[in-house]
């Protein structure tokens, strides 16, 4: 596969973050452990297990969102600087005071 790809990585106090992405497909992101150049040394496997990934499914499945079926509204509790609290019906527009 010579599809253009883009790494990156994010080294920090012994530990990395690497990003493999290529057009079309969903980013692949691994954690490793180790100084900057052990995980540079573990890249080229990286690739080449996300490349396996996106042969087989370059993108995951778009996720279906279940809406709840209508009900009661909910109603929300507020609270003074007295530190008492109230309930009060859920409204448009929010109560900032």
């Amino acid at each position: 596969m010579s599809a253009q790809l883009k790494i990156v990585i994010i080294h920090s106090e012994g530990k990395a973050s690497v990003g493999i992405q290529s057009p079309g497909c969903d980013p692949q992101i691994s954690v490793i452990e180790g100084t900057l150049e052990q995980v540079i040394e573990r890249v080229p496997g990286l690739v080449k297990q996300a490349q396996q990934k996106w042969a087989q499914s370059p993108q995951n499945p778009k996720t279906e969102i279940v809406t709840a079926p209508p009900g009661p509204s909910p109603t929300r509790t507020t609270s003074s600087s007295t530190g008492s609290s109230k309930t009060a019906p859920n409204k448009d527009q929010p109560t900032f005071f």
